[in-house]
């Protein structure tokens, strides 16, 4: 007897040192999993299943390991037998649920949610989850009953006893379905909104007289109810009472109480149930007119009617009144930011527009188009160093998605403002920044050409630049003159001829080059340069003359001298 006192003792004591051994290294794999060391961690766990292959602490953390590390499989079949071996563990269970829930395989989860739910009979949220998955898998009964459990944990809910009621009437027993509407307008008698719930059911099963009926009782109690009269609207509808239903749907629509999302809904009906002629528009924007009076400070209602109002194909000048009060009360809706940006643009309004781009780049400096615009904008008035600033501060706080082609035309923009300044080779270095984003950027391969040309620098490269440009937009004349200038500046006149003929047509009267916008005093006087040393020296006098009359900027400095004198003289 003492002999075997003896051995239970041994034995005993290996346990208590196995089990602190085991408590320690589970310790430390804590420990090394919440510094990140993951690696150390796994190998921690798994050494504590050398000491004790069935401890369910080192299975379910290694398992939890394993699927952070992205080894699913391995991980659940961990978690799985450390809830074998403690099966009423739920700190276990709970877990592994979400992950199957998360991972589509709802008949695996079901049976864990089970087991919850009986070790913890108070859990709302697992009797919820359940009472779900019965629904979904067609288990009627099972999910009333779960519903049930609900209700004697949180009392009689709205939402339950609809859900009730739906799945009664799957089932065919309309009477425990329309008993459990019943329940919840007893259970809260003043409350007005479950007996009109109720109306409505009967009304969606063809029972009129029953629906009207309860909708009777309600107006007797709460003749304004809102809910009330959308179910009498809806009741109307259906049976084809059409002045009943325009007159109720007014009433509802212009009633100060009224909520907003009930409102969008009624003209939403307005608008599927309208013919495309004038008139009905004509009806709809009448009672936009109306609503968005009562209240001026609705976003949601005026973004509707600007919608509404560019589906039917309106002036843009009644789409524009209402994004601008949009913006009035909110400041920093993007909707209507970028709206504006693109009117203003179009109707080149640029006063507008650069009040809308330093908004848009105020509230949204990660979108790069407001800066560009702006940008833009500054550079056409000479503001180059704030031109340059505001690019700059875009291009830094660009959003990682920003196009690729708009970050091109960015730097294009700074290589114009550089060149401005007469910080070439800086320009240079931002228009070959510009077509790395897009080596087919045409206005900057016009631009990079022409301004090489201009300091006679790499004039192959400028070539084969302007050449791209002009396959690109064979009609364009700036491109067209860039190219003929470029070949002018290799000694090509007679081809040079060819492109500038195309641009500065023959038979065009002295009219038309004097107000044409696309022809500027530059390419006059390029085509005069090419006209003399293409032997043409009366034209090349006439073009000269008629550069100067345009009085246009950018024209070189012997001009003047070469018009007074009719002779070609080389700008310096």
């Amino acid at each position: 007897m003492r002999k075997l006192f003896v051995i239970l003792l041994l034995m005993m004591c290996r346990y208590a040192m196995a089990q602190s051994r085991l408590d320690y290294f589970l310790t430390e794999a804590a420990k090394s999993s919440m510094q990140g060391q993951w690696s150390k961690a796994a190998d921690l766990y798994t050494h504590c299943l050398e000491i004790d292959s069935c401890s369910p602490e080192a299975l379910f953390q290694l398992g939890r390991l394993q699927l952070y590390l992205r080894r699913d499989s391995l991980g659940l079949e961990y978690i799985y037998k450390a809830v074998e071996l403690d099966p009423k563990n739920t700190y276990y269970m709970e877990p592994l649920a979400a992950i199957l829930l998360r991972q589509g395989c709802e008949e695996e989860a079901l049976p864990l949610l089970e087991r919850i739910s009986e070790l913890e009979t108070k859990r709302s949220d697992v009797l919820s989850h359940l009472a779900n998955l019965y629904s979904k898998g067609d288990r009627l009964e099972e999910a009333i009953q779960t519903y049930d459990r609900l209700e004697l944990l949180e009392g009689k809910i709205a939402q339950l006893s609809m859900q009730k009621f739906s799945l009664y009437m799957q089932l065919g027993d309309s009477v425990k379905a329309f008993g459990e509407l019943q329940s919840l307008c007893d259970e809260y008698p003043a409350e007005m909104s479950y007996r009109v719930e109720m109306g409505y059911c009967y009304q969606q099963i063809g029972d009129y007289d029953t629906a009207m009926d309860i909708y009777n009782e309600v107006k007797a109690i709460e003749p304004t109810n809102v809910d009330l009269q959308m179910a009498l609207l809806d009741l109307y509808l259906m049976q084809g009472m059409d002045s009943l239903y325009e007159a109720t749907r007014d009433s509802i629509l212009y009633a100060p109480d009224t909520d907003t999302g009930k409102r969008i809904v009624l003209i939403q009906q307005m608008i599927q149930r309208m013919s495309p002629d004038s008139v009905d528009t004509e009806r709809i924007i009448e009672r936009f007119e109306k609503v968005v009076a009562l209240d001026s400070a609705d976003v949601e209602m005026l973004t509707m009617y600007a919608s509404f109002l560019n589906y039917r194909e309106r002036p843009e000048t009644e789409i524009q009144r209402l994004m601008t009060r949009v913006l009035s009360v909110e400041p920093d809706n993007e909707m209507a930011t970028q709206w504006l940006l693109q009117y203003y643009a179009g109707n080149r309004d640029f006063s507008s527009l650069e009040e809308i781009c330093r908004r848009g780049a105020n509230y949204y400096p990660q979108e790069l188009l407001y800066s560009y615009f702006l940008g833009m904008m500054l550079i056409e008035r000479s503001d180059y160093v704030e031109a340059l600033g505001v690019l700059d501060r875009g291009l830094r706080q660009r959003s990682e998605d920003t196009r690729l082609a708009l970050l091109s035309e960015v730097f294009t923009l700074k290589g114009d403002v550089y060149y401005k300044l007469d910080r070439h080779e800086e320009a240079f270095l931002e228009y070959d920044s510009a077509l790395v984003y897009n080596r087919d950027n045409v206005l900057c391969l016009n631009n990079y050409a022409y301004f090489l040309s201009l300091k006679n620098q790499d004039m192959d490269k400028a070539e084969e630049m302007s050449y791209r440009s002009i396959k690109a937009e064979p009609n364009n004349k700036t491109y067209l003159d860039t190219y003929a200038w470029i070949l002018f500046m290799q000694e090509k006149y007679e081809e040079a001829q060819q492109y500038m003929d195309k641009v500065v047509p023959r038979e065009s009267t002295e009219k038309f080059l004097l107000t044409d916008e696309y022809t500027s005093s530059v390419i006059l006087e390029h085509a005069g340069d090419i006209a003399w040393m293409n032997g043409e020296q009366e034209r090349a006098i006439y073009l000269w003359r008629l550069a100067l009359k345009r009085g246009d900027k950018d024209v070189s400095s012997v001009l003047k001298k070469k018009s007074k004198k009719g002779k070609y003289y080389k700008a310096k």
